[in-house]
């Protein structure tokens, strides 16, 4: 298993939101949660504030549980991230 680096939930938030993930926003239920919705993914249910840092454990489980990544497909796209 690759060591996954983490990510400010707002960067995470835009990864999702972008290509090729494509997820959009569903439905906000208030404050830090919201409904991620995207063709022939299974749905995330973002629970972070902007700031709060998310750990490589907690990113790899979402691209590749939810996500449905493979972990190198889910590796390479977090680690071009600057």
């Amino acid at each position: 298993m690759r060591k996954f680096k983490s990510l400010k939930a707002g960067i995470f938030y835009r990864l999702l939101c972008s290509n090729p993930l494509n997820y959009r926003l569903n439905k906000s239920k208030g404050g830090s949660h919201r409904s991620l919705v995207a063709p022939g993914r299974l749905p995330i249910n973002f629970t972070w504030h902007e700031s709060v840092e998310i750990s490589g454990f907690k990113v790899r489980k979402v691209l590749i549980e939810r996500a449905l990544l493979t972990e190198e497909e889910a590796y390479k796209l977090v680690h071009k991230i600057k």
